[in-house]
């Protein structure tokens, strides 16, 4: 499996090696971080060449132009877990995500929804579905909700709404802080609490929140794993009011901390929600729809769900090779 340091392991002792051939700090400039990855490609090569796989897993791709020289031309199968179905900005130097998963044998998807953006670039291409699987989550239990938001500097008895994880234009900030603006226009007590690193300069819209007296609690940076607990600890929801997107990990951590999570019909969000079934899922994107699910209240979190544990995840994506490998023989 080729992938990023930020999936982590499930054991602290996993019973696999770990090979870095390229590590970069998250505050390096694009242009550095894309050299390194650039001079890591041949040594990354090389190992893969000398372990000789049977099935080489890529998950996903930051930057195809550079990335897809890794895997053309191997012996081994190669399978690509589509974590992006397209580049959500626009930046053609990144290069082709289409070509990028074009030079696959397979493919996986995470929901019917990007399966069918992925097949309208690639109509030849061989696409299975698994759903993401279930974050579990860096805590065996959340902290005590009082406790979590006195550490976060939070009133006790506010609604809070989380919006949790990296930010970048197509999950929907601007529509959150409008929704929470409305709410407050109502005479709502809600909170947001906004958690995560910016992927694009968002000065002007703290510095306005702030202005207008917005209630917003700004955490902007990387959120360490053992901090995590303590967000979803404070919330009451989970706000995703995504604006596009393939399919989103953030809605997984949420629903591995139990939160009700409230999503817009955007990618694969509506079929995620029909598996989780707690929380709402707002069809129309708008700041009023978003401030009414907001506010709650929601049905009881169903007993039963869909399997998309990290168990069945894998045994469906071992039939996957399996499958892969039979029809390259």
């Amino acid at each position: 499996v080729v992938t990023s340091s930020l999936f982590e392991p499930l054991d602290n002792d996993p019973p696999y090696e770990i090979v870095r051939p390229f590590v970069y700090a998250s505050a390096q400039p694009k242009a550095k971080k894309a050299m390194r990855l650039a001079m890591a490609l041949e040594p990354a090569r090389d190992f893969l060449e000398r372990f000789a796989p049977d099935v080489v897993h890529a998950q996903g791709t930051v930057l195809p132009v550079i990335e897809r020289f890794l895997y053309r031309g191997l012996r081994a199968v190669t399978i690509c877990t589509v974590h992006d179905a397209r580049a959500h900005e626009r930046r053609p130097w990144l290069g082709s995500f289409s070509g990028f998963y074009g030079g696959f044998d397979w493919l996986i998807c995470h929901s019917e929804s990007t399966r069918q953006k992925v097949r309208d670039a690639l109509p030849d291409a061989r696409i299975e579905v698994v759903p993401h699987g279930l974050y579990t989550p860096p805590t065996s239990a959340l902290p005590d909700q009082a406790a979590a938001r006195r550490e976060l500097q939070l009133p006790p008895g506010s609604r809070v709404a989380l919006f949790f994880g990296f930010i970048r234009r197509y999950k929907g900030l601007d529509l959150f802080l409008e929704s929470v603006r409305i709410a407050q226009g109502e005479g709502h007590d809600l909170i947001g609490l906004v958690a995560g690193r910016p992927l694009y300069d968002v000065s002007r819209r703290v510095e306005q929140a702030r202005r207008d007296g917005l209630p917003v609690a700004w955490h902007l940076g990387f959120i360490a794993r053992e901090e995590i607990a303590t967000f979803f600890a404070a919330a009451d929801v989970v706000a995703l009011p995504y604006i596009d997107t393939s399919d989103s990990g953030a809605f997984e951590l949420a629903a591995g901390f139990g939160k009700p999570v409230v999503v817009t019909d955007a990618g694969g969000l509506a079929e995620a929600f029909a598996r989780y079934r707690y929380g709402a899922l707002v069809p129309e994107r708008t700041a009023p729809a978003v401030a009414r699910a907001l506010l709650g209240p929601y049905p009881p979190a169903p007993l039963s769900r869909a399997d998309n544990s990290w168990a069945a995840v894998a045994t469906r994506t071992q039939a996957i090779y399996a499958q892969a490998q039979a029809i390259r023989e």
